[in-house]
C-alpha cells in the first residue's frame, strides 16, 4: 500500500512539472521585412494621387508554414495577423499634401493605423504552393474602427519568403473623414481610395 502511495505520488509530481513547461507549438511567427510594398490611391476631380507607405511593422503566426505543398491548407493554420503602419511615414510626395493627410488621419492624437485578423472565411488552393484567403479583419485608423472582408494571395518564392498580396477598396467616410476640398471647393477629393499591398514575411 505504501509503495503505491509513493508510485502516484511521484506520478503527480512529475504531471506538476510537466504541467508548468511550455507548450510545444507547430506554429511559426513571421515579421513583415522592409522589401514589402504598399501604395494608396486615390483621385479628385482634377488629378489623381497616391501615397507609398514607407514602413509597415507586422507579425503573422501560422502553423505548418514549413508544408511545401499547401494542397491540404486549412484556415486554421492561420492564427494571428497583425499590422501596423505609422502614420508618419505615409509619404505623397508633396509636404503640403503630406500635413493635410496626417491632419486628416489625426496624427498626434492616433500616430498609427492598424490592422487585425478576426477570421478566415475560406481558403482555396490556386496554384501549389499558392492559396487565397477570404478574410475578416479590422482596421483602425483616426480613432475609428471598419470590420472589412477582402482576398489575399500567399506564394513562397525560391528563398522561402512568404509574398502576401492583394488590394482593398475603403472610403474616408469609414473613418469619420470628409473628403477634403482646396481651392474655395472647386478641388474635391473623391471619398473612395484603394490600397495596394504586398507583404513579404520572414
Amino acid at each position: 500500500m505504501r509503495t503505491e502511495k509513493k508510485i502516484l505520488l511521484s506520478a503527480l509530481v512529475v504531471f506538476l512539472g510537466l504541467a508548468g513547461l511550455p507548450v510545444v507549438s507547430d506554429a511559426q511567427t513571421f515579421t513583415v521585412s522592409e522589401s514589402s510594398k504598399m501604395t494608396i490611391y486615390g483621385s479628385a476631380n482634377v488629378t489623381d494621387w497616391d501615397a507609398e507607405v514607407k514602413t509597415i511593422r507586422g507579425e503573422v503566426v501560422i502553423s505548418n508554414a514549413d508544408e511545401s505543398d499547401w494542397s491540404d491548407a486549412q484556415a486554421s493554420w492561420f492564427e494571428k495577423v497583425e499590422i501596423v503602419i505609422p502614420v508618419a511615414d505615409i509619404d505623397s510626395d508633396s509636404r503640403r499634401m503630406n500635413n493635410n493627410m496626417y491632419g486628416y488621419l489625426k496624427k498626434d492624437d492616433y500616430p498609427e493605423i492598424t490592422y487585425r485578423l478576426i477570421e478566415i472565411q475560406d481558403l482555396a488552393v490556386v496554384d501549389n504552393p499558392g492559396i487565397v484567403l477570404t478574410v475578416r479583419g479590422v482596421i483602425s485608423a483616426a480613432g475609428a474602427e471598419k470590420e472589412i472582408v477582402h482576398d489575399v494571395k500567399i506564394t513562397r518564392n525560391d528563398s522561402g519568403t512568404l509574398i502576401v498580396s492583394g488590394s482593398q477598396d475603403l472610403a474616408m467616410t469609414d473613418f469619420g473623414i470628409d473628403p477634403p476640398t482646396a481651392m474655395l471647393g472647386s478641388v474635391r477629393s473623391r471619398d473612395e481610395m484603394t490600397i495596394e499591398f504586398e507583404l513579404h514575411l520572414n
